[in-house]
């Protein structure tokens, strides 16, 4: 009988929500590679499905859960910029400048009588190229550190500088130096035992491998020097000082806070014991001001 419950449970499940392959998601527009900050539509496609019983949903991943988008105006929550429209039976959703947290997963979803059924799962094929950034290895503000850069080595001395970006392939990086016709086909750039004239200006280039139009550079200034220089470079002191201060600041206040009030509740707390000790401790005297009315002439407290 137990057997026979957990069958029909788990059928029950099933029959609600069932994967519907005629269901889909497809991209409508555009037709070829879609890059990021470009308009797209998609549309939820059905072999005879009445499309007024299906909206869209989308995953978010930070909240890891669906959420419906089934409106005819633009839908708005923090950066999302949608637009649902049901025309002759089409069933369209249009994202706005899609970028990296708009790419998906998206899927359909009918509440017919048949049950809740679903669409497979589809993700917007997005490229992009962003977020280039030069940094110096074993440096951890170096790649933080507001434009123009300046590096300052010491003659004689190897340097190495690395260069990376976000992109949706492995891009394609080389460097080349101002002035100078040659290539360094490389994200990482390094010049042994450097001397006064391999000092100048070196830029950084980045290019989506399908996409040539998405290429980002940055530039950096290698300064040869011949006194030593401190392990830990002006620029890098200054951003430490400047996030180290207010820090140290706000936690002084905070602690001296907390302080204050410790010492206010507990001299409150010894207030009212040493009020509690003098009630419960003191005699009441004849004639006092704490005493009753009595006629009998006594010398023992009333109260010890």
């Amino acid at each position: 009988m137990e057997l026979f419950l957990r069958t029909f449970l788990l059928a029950c499940i099933c029959f609600q929500v069932v994967l519907n392959e005629q269901l889909r998601v497809v991209i409508k527009e555009p037709s070829g590679l879609i890059v990021e900050g470009s308009d797209v539509t998609l549309q939820c496609v059905g072999d005879g499905e009445d499309m007024s019983q299906v909206k869209f949903q989308m995953y978010h991943k930070w909240l890891r859960s669906w959420f419906s988008i089934d409106t005819t105006t633009s839908f708005r929550c923090w950066y999302y910029s949608f637009n649902v429209t049901r025309n002759n039976g089409e069933l369209s959703l249009q994202v706005k400048q899609i970028y990296k947290w708009h790419a998906g997963p998206y899927r359909c979803i009918s509440n017919g009588t048949d049950g809740q059924q679903v669409s497979e799962n589809m993700t917007v094929p997005l490229q992009y190229l962003n977020g280039i950034s030069i940094s110096e290895p074993g440096s951890i503000f170096s790649r933080y550190v507001r434009d123009p850069r300046v590096v300052r080595v010491l003659r004689g001395k190897d340097v190495e500088i690395k260069c990376c970006a976000s992109s949706s392939e492995p891009p394609v990086y080389q460097w080349n130096k101002k002035g100078d016709d040659w290539i360094y086909p490389t994200s990482n750039l390094k010049i042994v035992k450097i001397t006064p004239e391999q000092g100048g200006v070196y830029t950084c280039k980045a290019t989506h491998p399908s996409i040539p139009s998405l290429a980002q550079s940055k530039s950096v200034l290698i300064q040869v020097v011949e006194e030593p220089l401190s392990s830990l470079q002006l620029s890098e002191m200054n951003l430490i000082l400047a996030i180290a201060i207010p820090a140290g600041v706000l936690f002084l206040v905070i602690l001296g806070i907390i302080a204050y009030k410790c010492k206010t509740k507990k001299s409150e707390l010894k207030g009212m014991q040493l009020l509690d000790d003098k009630s419960a401790k003191s005699p009441i005297w004849k004639g006092s001001d704490s005493s009753i009315p009595f006629t009998i002439n006594d010398s023992v407290p009333l109260v010890m």
